[in-house]
């Protein structure tokens, strides 16, 4: 018995026990079946990426091929001296319109500079730039290998990672520049890779370092994934193209199969322990249920068919601020907002039929407010209840009305906007039009929208044209600069408009169109055929100046305008060459007031030269004025104009020889007039020296005479033998003819010596000369015979205007003081009769005169010789009686800073 219990005991253990191993055997099976299905899986997905990133790089390997080949067509052009720039931009833009990769292509010369850049817009390899560190380098090594050659990559002034490729140009065996094209390594990964493989893969671009260049960033990054990594080879230099396989879900996929394995063994196991706690779990899923009821956001209410509350969560005090407690009784229609009371009848009578309603209606607040709720009721014809649950939409609605007030404003602002736009789908059929485009073509929208080409507002003459632009449109071909064409208004007028185009691009990213901005250009045109016509003129005004125009780049020194002047004197082909290839006078780079290579944009316009030159070759002399601006490519040009002054000058070289000739006559009449005064002066100095030598004959004959008084009077001979050689010597210099010789003169010694020549008259009229000597007067640079002349003059002047003045008048006083730190100011005062207003207006014209016997050319003279010092001669009447003749003399310490600021 105890052993047949037992038995049973047992036999139950077992049979309890059997489904337990039975789920413990499946699970284990099918834990072994999942992994081995998986590795099968990873090395099938290992194969596909394999596959794939060879795949991917065949495809960025050829459209580099198609690059290469187009770079060595332009080197190739380039040598043959068959591209100009206008055809490069043309061609660059193209070739970078359909190779989205590139972001630029340049021609740079043999000096590394960048002469050509396209597009126009770039702001990587701008023209007139120079290859820096790692360029230069690649530069140099395609031009020795003779062959493309990449460069390092870098990462550029925005961020962005590019590599650059150098089409040498070659000619004869010598290196004229390279073809440079610039690559976005991000636009490689994003443009040259479809897109099922950017879903697919995280795609990176590694240098030789391993470091990252470029990471496409379409899948966010996981913790498992499966990697391979393949050299990119072109452009080499260590890049390398790695593609990382995401798993769907990542490990979580990955043990779903064994955790669902697991989970739904465990679950069955764990259902029979659950089914005793049922019960248990019904109470509280009832009470979990009212505590939904109550702390539920939204209002939740019981109401029955007459639409009275029965039951209100405390969501009603939290939105409406209605206490919930009193709620029941009240009818809903009570809270409505009066102008939905009707709406919300409809909506009763409908539950009343046993139809689901949701509907949304204003209700009233505790404090008179209404707030809007969105009502989702469920009739129970059984009970005769409805249970609703209504939504706090007031913000909702806020927005709404937000969004509806600016689509009003956007509609209105599209509608005020002068340029017309048009919007086409994939296959050429108008999809939208704004107001201005009709009102500009005078269709109406219904008259265009749903129309396919041709449209009609197409010419027909011009309908192969247009269905050639409308083809390049829809293939993406269209130029970003956009294109003209004619239009056909509806009453049959005809306008020029240019059209700009983009790809219209719907919330999901597709492209579903073209939009199009149209402008009128008819004005426009007129007016720039206004301004080609004025240029025109501006040229042959400039072509018709005796002087020559030269426009030149400040940093390659190439002529980019010269006028006709200039061509007829260097030469019709001088445009396109050097400055200096030409041989124009310009100065040495020192003789600037800055170095025009140094000069940016902002800093023009300057002016950098004014000046005479003295051509080395013709002989002839030059006015050559430089000035720095900017030319219309925006670069920093130098405009010089060169005028011949070769007549001038010759002119001006006789004057000077005339001038100096008067002056030297001048000065002689000057002594005839002092010839006899000088007689009678020199007749003193040699009378005593006659006696003296007389006397002592007489002592030496008598025998008498003593050593010290023959001595003594041998001196005072000697004594008056050097005065009278003095007053000879100085009148010798005085006229004798010679080159005018500024250097430092001490103006008190000139002063000595012209009053040393007027004491003679002064002593024979009776007039004192009195000076006013400034204490430390600085040496002044100056000739010291011209400025001896001109003191003498004035000098001789005022003491002839004081001949008939006053005994107690007659005093000429010669003033000198300096002026400020760099001119030396001489006044000569006399206190004679004066000179009246219109004789000081003709003072200075040549001949007048208003002495009996004078020739009216010593005023002029000496006003000459003042303004060949840089100084100013000037008359004013004397408030004391008579005349004060001032003038001016640079100091030598003022001409030394004015050469070295030169």
């Amino acid at each position: 018995m105890q052993a047949s219990a037992a038995a049973r005991a047992t036999l139950s253990r077992w049979y309890w026990a059997m489904p337990y191993l039975a789920v413990t055997v499946l699970a284990l099976s099918m834990l072994a079946v999942v992994w081995l299905l998986q590795a099968r899986e990873t090395a099938v997905e290992r194969d596909a990426l394999a596959r794939d990133l060879q795949w991917t790089e065949q495809s960025i390997r050829r459209a580099m091929l198609t690059t290469e080949e187009f770079l060595v067509q332009l080197a190739r052009d380039l040598s043959a001296g068959t591209l100009d720039h206008d055809d490069f931009q043309l061609r660059a833009n193209e070739h970078l319109a359909i190779n989205p990769a590139l972001a630029n292509l340049a021609w740079v010369d043999r000096e590394h500079v960048i002469a050509w850049s396209a597009p126009f817009d770039t702001r990587d390899l701008l023209a007139g730039e120079i290859l820096v560190d790692d360029q230069v380098e690649a530069f140099q090594n395609s031009a020795l290998s003779a062959r493309l050659t990449y460069g390092r990559p870098y990462i550029d002034a925005r961020g962005s990672a590019v590599i650059e490729v150098y089409a040498p140009v070659l000619r004869r065996g010598d290196s004229l520049g390279a073809i440079v094209a610039v690559y976005s390594i991000e636009r490689m990964l994003s443009r040259l890779v479809p897109a099922r493989f950017a879903e697919k893969y995280r795609l990176a671009v590694l240098d030789r370092d391993g470091g990252v260049l470029t990471l496409s960033s379409a899948l966010p990054p996981a913790q498992e994934a499966l990697s391979l990594t393949l050299a990119l080879d072109p452009p080499g230099n260590g890049l390398a193209l790695q593609a990382m396989a995401f798993r769907p879900g990542g490990a979580v996929l990955r043990y779903l199969p064994a955790v669902l394995i697991v989970g739904l063994s465990l679950l069955v196991l764990w259902s029979l322990w659950t089914l005793r706690r049922h019960v248990q779990r019904r109470v509280r899923v009832e009470k979990e249920r009212d505590q939904l009821f109550d702390l539920s956001l939204d209002l939740l209410c019981v109401i029955d068919l007459d639409g009275r509350f029965g039951r209100c969560n405390p969501a009603f005090e939290r939105v409406l601020g209605h206490d919930p407690r009193s709620l029941p009784g009240c009818s809903l229609i009570d809270f409505v907002h009066p102008e939905d009371v009707s709406e919300t009848l409809a909506m009763l009578r409908r539950l009343a039929g046993g139809e689901p309603v949701r509907f949304e209606t204003r209700c009233r607040c505790a404090d008179g407010s209404y707030k809007w709720l969105m009502w989702s009721i469920n009739p129970v014809r059984e009970e005769r209840l409805v249970y609703a649950v209504a939504h706090d939409v007031t913000g909702r609605k806020a927005t709404e009305d937000a969004l509806r007030a600016e689509s009003a404003f956007r509609k209105a602002m599209e509608d005020s906007v002068v340029t017309g736009l048009r919007a086409i789908d994939l296959s050429g059929r108008i999809i939208y039009v704004n107001t201005a485009f009709c009102r500009m073509i005078g269709f109406d929208e219904d008259e265009l929208v749903g129309a396919g080409p041709p449209f009609p507002y197409w010419p027909p003459e011009q309908l192969a044209e247009c269905e050639r632009n409308l083809s390049m449109t829809l293939s993406g071909r269209a130029p970003r600069s956009g294109f003209e064409m004619r239009i056909l208004r509806k009453n049959g007028e005809r306008f020029d408009a240019r059209f700009y185009l983009s790809p219209l691009i719907d919330l999901t990213g597709r492209q579903t169109g073209w939009m199009a901005s149209i402008t009128d250009i008819t004005e426009p045109k007129r007016v720039r055929a206004a301004l080609e016509s004025a240029h025109e003129r501006f040229e042959a005004v400039l072509d018709g100046l005796d002087a020559a125009v030269f426009v030149a780049d400040a940093r390659t020194d190439e002529i980019l305008f010269a006028n006709l002047a200039f061509k007829r004197i260097h030469g019709f082909d001088a445009v396109g060459r050097t400055v200096r290839g030409v041989a124009v006078p310009q100065p040495e780079r020192g003789d600037y007031r800055v170095d025009p290579r140094n000069l940016s944009p902002a800093d023009v316009p300057r002016e950098l030269f004014d000046g005479e030159l003295l051509h080395p070759q013709s002989g002839r002399w030059y006015h050559v004025r430089e000035q720095a601006t900017r030319w219309v490519d925006g670069r920093v040009v130098r405009m010089g104009i060169a005028t011949d002054i070769t007549d001038r000058k010759q002119t001006a070289a006789v004057a000077r020889e005339q001038e100096e000739r008067l002056q030297r006559t001048s000065r002689l009449i000057t002594m005839g007039e002092m010839a006899s005064t000088l007689a009678h002066e020199l007749n003193q100095p040699l009378a005593a020296i006659a006696n003296y030598c007389a006397g002592s004959v007489t002592r030496l004959q008598s025998g008498k005479a003593r050593t010290e008084d023959v001595l003594a009077a041998m001196q005072k001979a000697s004594f008056q033998a050097e005065r009278a050689g003095k007053i000879i010597r100085r009148v010798r210099e005085f006229v004798k003819k010679s080159e005018p010789q500024r250097c430092a003169v001490d103006l008190v010694e000139v002063l000595e010596d012209a009053i040393g020549f007027a004491d003679i008259d002064a002593h024979r009229t009776r007039i004192r000369i009195h000076t006013e000597l400034e204490p430390g007067l600085p040496p002044v640079y100056a000739d010291r015979i011209m400025i001896e002349q001109v003191l003498l003059n004035l000098i001789r002047n005022g003491l002839d205007a004081m001949a008939d003045a006053l005994p107690e008048a007659r005093v000429l006083t010669v003033r000198v003081r300096t002026v400020g730190a760099d001119a030396v100011e001489v006044a000569v005062i006399d206190r004679g009769h004066g000179i009246s207003e219109e004789g000081r207006a003709q003072l200075f014209t040549p001949f007048y005169t208003t002495k009996a016997e004078g020739m009216g050319m010593g005023l002029n003279i000496c006003r000459s010789i003042v303004e060949f010092h840089n100084g100013r001669l000037l008359v004013d009447a004397n408030p004391e009686g008579g005349t004060i003749f001032t003038f001016t003399l640079p100091t030598e310490s003022a001409i030394e800073r004015s050469a070295r600021s030169a």
